[in-house]
Formats: structure tokens, sequence, C-alpha cells
């Protein structure tokens, strides 16, 4: 079967990475393509899956998806900075909570109108 996307968002940019957010007609589900891997006739350069594309049937709309490409990055960035060992999973994990325990209490504060 022929996959047909419709865009909605041609780019996405946050720290130097860009997106192209569309939606499959056939199937509704919303998906980020990061444009390293887009030809320039807009078609994929590679196979991607689900994961790569930040595809959530939960978490379908573009504001969702838009917050995994963020907290992705923004990941990358903090194992980087904090000179992470990703090849020792015990490491990597405690480094995963840790960001995502700190990023939760920092949403729930700005979701109050208040940014620290």
């Amino acid at each position: 079967m022929k996959e047909t996307y419709r865009s909605l968002v041609k780019l996405y940019k946050y720290k130097g990475n860009e997106y192209a957010i569309v939606q499959g007609i056939h199937d509704g589900i919303i998906r980020a393509i990061n444009y390293n891997c887009l030809d320039e006739n807009g078609r994929t350069t590679q196979p991607l899956n689900g994961i790569e594309m930040f595809c959530s049937k939960d978490a379908n709309t573009v504001e969702d998806i838009i917050k995994r490409i963020n907290l992705k990055i923004d990941f990358d960035e903090y194992i980087k900075q904090n000179d992470i060992d990703t090849s020792d999973m015990k490491t990597l994990a405690k480094a995963y909570k840790k960001f995502y325990e700190k990023n939760e209490k920092t949403a729930a504060v700005q979701e109050e109108g208040r940014t620290i």
C-alpha cells in the first residue's frame, strides 16, 4: 500500500534541528520527519520507524509531537553536557530518570503560569 501524507507543519526548527510534521492520510497518525532524512522532492531517503518519527496513537496532535521532539533533543543535549556513558544501561537509566523528573517539575510550574 502506498502511503500518502498531508503536511501539517512544513518546517519546525528546534536547536538547529529541522522537521516536517505530516499526517498519514491512510491512518491519521501524525509523524515528524527530520529533514536529514528527506530528499529534494520531500521523499524519505531511508526507512523510518514510528519511534524515529515520534509517533503516538495516544498523543496524536501537533502540540504533542512537538513536545516529544523537544524532549528528545533536550535529552540528547543533557547526555552530552553531562558526559553520560550511553553504553552503560544502568547509568543511562539513572540519567533518563533524573532528566525527566526535572522536566516534569519544570512543566508543572510552567502550567501554573510561572517559569523558573
